[in-house]
């Protein structure tokens, strides 16, 4: 959670111009944060699957 506080705060993090997004368009902002959460949940397991398949084929 503390990550994802760290990415809204940030200002040039284009995971805050997510957060704000969903904001704008009526989202509680609780719900926001756990969509901001699943979204650094997604990228991280997408980056660890492409390292495993480098590691694996190197």
């Amino acid at each position: 959670m503390l990550l994802c506080q760290s990415a809204r705060n940030s200002k040039t993090s284009g995971l805050r111009l997510f957060y704000e997004r969903l904001i704008n368009n009526g989202k509680k902002k609780m719900v926001a944060l756990t969509a901001l959460m699943r979204k650094i949940i997604v990228i991280a397991n997408a980056k660890l699957k492409s390292l495993l398949f480098n590691l694996k084929h190197s």
